[in-house]
């Protein structure tokens, strides 16, 4: 699936052209969610489905809930780009993943986070190590 826009959510300062960039300010995790998803509908004008959402650290856990918000506004997703994850549980929300998950692999990623990897791999989820904004590009820029 051809991706439509990049969205960086909170924590995800990567040099993407052309993205919605939320990635200011950290939401409480409480209000993480509905906040990326009110930032994502407040500039749905600015942006063309299907969404590649990039999620880094502990806000990987909410890509599941953050797919169902976009699927609920009947906005497609592409895809999801973990970066650093902290992986989301499964089950979390049933019918995720509902597109292609990537894991990256930065240079900064702790022993957990590494470890974490095979966790992605055994859900049959592609893993990259390297630079997260050329990964992102590259992804993007998929047919």
């Amino acid at each position: 699936m051809t991706i439509g826009s990049v969205v960086l959510t909170p924590g995800s300062a990567y040099s993407v052209p052309d993205a919605l960039d939320l990635s200011g300010d950290m939401p409480a995790e409480s209000e993480w969610t509905a906040r990326v998803a009110l930032g994502i509908a407040g500039s749905a004008a600015h942006i063309t489905p299907p969404l590649l959402l990039v999620l880094t650290g502990a806000a990987a856990t909410h890509a599941p809930y953050l797919g169902f918000a976009q699927r609920s506004a009947r906005r497609a997703v592409g895809g999801y780009v973990l970066v650093d994850p902290v992986l989301p549980r499964p089950g979390a929300v049933s019918d995720w993943p509902d597109a292609p998950v990537t894991v990256i692999i930065t240079a900064l990623a702790d022993d957990d986070t590494r470890s974490a990897a095979l966790g992605a791999r055994l859900r049959g989820w592609e893993v990259l190590e390297g630079d997260a904004s050329a990964f992102i590009n590259d992804i993007a820029a998929r047919p």
